[in-house]
């Protein structure tokens, strides 16, 4: 048998692709999945009366209509919980809310000041035309404070590797800083929401946890699933184009969600590509569960603390009323992990997240650009090596879907006047 599409990866991304190409009227149909059951990074576990993300803190906030549609036309909105969101991170032994730089009022007076006299020094506001190496953005984005005692110690947390080897160009979305607004709310001591960058707002399933929203999609499109099936080689069966994955599942295009590294052995690479995969990075990740009482609003919590190995955490009760409220869940580099810290519970992700280091964007389009002639096709997190949240996911697959010609998925929507499924 031949399939028309041989999807490898059965998590978030590899099922809103096969569920997109089944509302565009398509059957054939393959999705491998090398673990025991589908879901990736988004699965949940219950562990005695806790509700735990497996994958770390998974939250519905898009700003693409598309995507909102088509989740709650698979699991309606009524199965939600909706949110304002309370994050806040911790610095100077101060927890001040998210953005740092807009709410920096909330600091001491004297704290407030530096901080504040640095923002208002920071390159962009003078003018100056952006850096090319990341810590050098960083100071000239936010100022020198922000950057040595925050976003530094941050993201050398978060992804395990120095300022000097991280790309810049994923930095893009960060938005312009308002200079004016900024110095107005610490006048004002106040910071309006409507300010706030993004997610000021998020939705999360009213019972279980995020894995509800994965299973909605991922249940019309169960019958195409094959678990236990890791794929290790993608070769070209003969010059006319059929493609052979493990030699045995054949298939006329290759949808690959997978990490590219885990594939490095396969025949249809050339020297090139392979090497281009070898300079890809990413990062383990630690996710445990902890029971310690709290009485705080906070949903989730940033640590730049290098003196604490965890970067986040996510106080489970305030997002997750249902599961006990002592539940606290942490993120942690593996790298940093240190077991024996009071987790009741710790699960490691080996690929958690794709590192930006420098040349990551030539290195995956190298590979990109060696496999689409050939009918093979990166997506989402993993096949195109960025660190996008599940709604880009999706986003991406609706891109892909419409790019292979399949763009009846929209009118297979439209045809539902009601939610596709509830669980």
């Amino acid at each position: 048998m031949i399939y028309d599409y041989l999807i490898i990866g059965g998590g978030i991304s590899g099922v809103s692709m096969a569920r997109l190409l089944q509302l565009s009227g398509v059957e054939s149909i393959c999705l491998l999945e090398a673990g025991s059951e589908a879901g990736g990074l988004c699965r949940t576990r219950r562990i005695g009366p806790h509700v735990l993300d497996t994958g770390g803190g998974h939250f519905l906030c898009t700003k693409f209509p598309e995507v909102q549609n088509f989740i709650f036309r698979h699991l309606p909105r009524t199965e939600f919980n909706v949110f304002q969101r309370v994050s806040r991170i911790v610095i100077d032994g101060c927890e001040v809310d998210f953005p740092l730089e807009s709410n920096l009022w909330q600091l001491p007076s004297s704290l407030c000041a530096e901080y504040l006299i640095s923002v208002v020094q920071n390159g962009e506001a003078r003018g100056l035309p952006p850096p090319d190496h990341f810590e050098s953005w960083i100071r000239w984005k936010l100022g020198d404070l922000i950057a040595e005692r925050y976003m530094l110690p941050y993201n050398r947390k978060i992804w395990g590797v120095p300022a000097s080897e991280m790309d810049i160009d994923w930095l893009h979305k960060i938005p312009r800083i308002d200079v004016r607004r900024i110095v107005e709310a610490c006048l004002n001591r106040e910071f309006g929401r409507e300010y706030m960058p993004s997610h000021a707002e998020f939705y999360y399933p009213a019972s279980g946890g995020f894995q509800q929203v994965f299973d909605a999609i991922a249940k019309p499109v169960d019958k195409f699933v094959l678990t236990d099936c890791p794929v290790t080689t993608i070769e070209r069966e003969n010059p006319g184009g059929v493609l052979c994955v493990n030699g045995r599942f054949r298939a006329r295009t290759i949808i690959n969600t997978a990490p590219w590294p885990t594939l490095i052995r396969s025949p249809i690479f050339n020297e090139e590509a392979r090497q281009a995969i070898g300079r890809l990075r990413h990062t383990q990740l630690v996710v445990s569960l902890h029971e310690d009482a709290y009485e705080t609003d906070t949903h989730w919590l940033y640590e730049p603390d290098e003196q604490l190995p965890r970067h986040r955490s996510f106080f489970i009760h305030n997002f997750a009323p249902r599961s006990a409220a002592n539940g606290i869940f942490r993120e942690t580099n593996l790298q940093r992990w240190q077991a024996g810290q009071g987790e009741i519970h710790a699960e490691i992700n080996p690929f958690a997240y794709p590192v930006p280091s420098r040349g990551w964007a030539a290195s995956v389009m190298t590979v990109l650009n060696h496999l689409r002639p050939f009918g093979v096709h990166g997506l989402g997190r993993w096949g195109q090596w960025q660190y996008f949240n599940a709604d880009v996911c999706i986003w991406e697959a609706m891109h892909l879907a419409d790019e292979l010609g399949h763009p009846q998925w929209r009118a297979g929507m439209q045809s539902q006047s009601s939610p596709i499924l509830s669980v």
